[in-house]
């Protein structure tokens, strides 16, 4: 079995008192562009589903010349299996807090929100007493530790919408409108938040920004690959024996090696998720796959959220099919006519595929939909949306076996 690759959980054992914020006590003797450089050189990608980099979107920030900026935290944490941004804000908030702070003093922005989903009641209560004993300590509000670098920080409460998780979706519930995704361009670098340049990353990204700033040189940028750098925290479950957050090195294990780590299937394996239900399945004779970008994009998926599910053969896929239609049916925003009335219309073809036994017209029609909301849709929601139905179809579903 392997072993776990830490990096981000060096502070796990820490308290609030014993915590030091030693990234941020760094970063407040550099100029902005340098702690952007350091980020870009880490190669740190966003770790809430797409991955662009880092260092990039805070260089666009950064560029922005405006009064006002915002820097947002997304913790609206809804993609079905994973729960790694839990983990870390109901266990090492002052982290969270911290990587927050970082970013916000290099994009030069003095506001920030960190959007917490409404049903993380625990996570809630913990970063509101962070955030209030961060102000009596110095850590927000004016002049943070003697820097003149002034920043507050708002805690603002989901409501449970999945497609909260895309950035411009979120910035219209901050601003109290309906959730639902905007044109781009203009971008959030550009013009996000109340018409403001704004930055938005995800809570394990600013995590990871504590801890790289924490060191003089470049620790993380050595671990890894060359296009996936640094470790990866990957919440695993599903019909595994030991489910729970686990961080792996890029590159270092397969997908099957991490499955072993926690425990192994409970029962003979099916598939594996790799990174939550808008992602690609891969089946057991697939999962001899490194886990980096680049391995799992040739092998046809992606790193996504980070939420790996394990599926036994103990399961109906039919009816798994139908679970997770219903899903994108519910958490569509409505706003983009193909996402909307095209996840309706799969729904519809797999009941009469339970109904009627299986063809290979349905596969047909669901992959020419999944086309087209690819192509229409404007969030990730609907870009993705279709890719775990199609996956099991095109993988498990042939005319002649059922």
């Amino acid at each position: 079995m392997i072993e776990e690759k830490i990096f981000l959980k060096t502070d796990l054992k820490k308290t609030p008192e014993e915590y030091e914020y030693l990234g941020l006590k760094n970063s407040l003797k550099l100029m902005p562009e340098e702690i952007v450089k350091k980020i870009t050189e880490s190669g740190l990608r966003g770790r809430g589903g797409a991955g662009f980099p880092t260092g990039r979107k805070w260089q666009y920030a950064l560029a922005q010349e405006n009064d006002v900026k915002f820097l947002i935290c997304n913790a609206d944490e809804g993609e079905p299996g994973t729960f790694k941004d839990r983990f870390l804000l109901e266990n090492m908030p002052f982290k969270v807090l911290e990587g927050i702070i970082i970013a916000a003093y290099a994009v030069k922005a003095n506001y920030g929100y960190i959007y917490i989903r409404g049903e993380y009641s625990k996570a809630i209560e913990i970063f509101e007493k962070t955030i209030k004993d961060a102000y009596h300590s110095g850590l927000l509000g004016k002049d943070i530790l003697g820097s003149g670098f002034d920043f507050e920080l708002k805690l603002v409460k989901g409501a449970g919408a999945y497609v909260c998780g895309d950035e411009t979706s979120l910035i219209n519930s901050i601003e109290g409108k309906r959730g639902f995704s905007r044109i781009k361009p203009p971008y959030p670098v550009q013009e996000g938040l109340f018409g403001k340049p704004t930055v938005v990353n995800n809570v394990e990204t600013l995590a990871t920004v504590a801890e790289i700033m924490k060191y003089e040189d470049n620790v993380y940028a050595r671990l890894g690959t060359e296009k996936s750098r640094g470790t990866k925290l990957i919440s695993i479950n599903g019909d595994v024996k030991v489910p729970d957050v686990y961080e792996i090195e890029f590159g270092s294990c397969t997908i099957r090696e991490i499955v072993e780590l926690a425990g192994g299937p409970i029962e003979e394996l099916n598939f594996v998720v790799p990174g939550g239900i808008a992602t690609s399945i891969l089946k057991d004779n697939e999962i001899n796959v490194r886990y980096t970008y680049e391995d799992l994009e040739a092998a046809g998926s992606s790193i996504g959220s980070g939420g790996m599910i394990v599926v036994s053969k103990n399961h109906d896929l039919i009816e798994i099919l139908l679970n997770v239609s219903e899903f994108f049916v519910k958490e569509t925003c409505g706003t983009c006519f193909p996402c909307r009335e095209g996840n309706r219309n799969i729904k519809e073809i797999l009941l009469k595929l339970k109904r009627n036994g299986y063809n290979d017209e349905y596969k047909k029609i669901i992959g020419e939909l999944k086309e087209s909301i690819m192509l229409a849709a404007r969030c990730g929601f609907g870009q993705s949306s279709v890719n775990f139905i199609y996956s099991v179809l095109d993988k498990f579903f042939k005319e002649e076996v059922i």
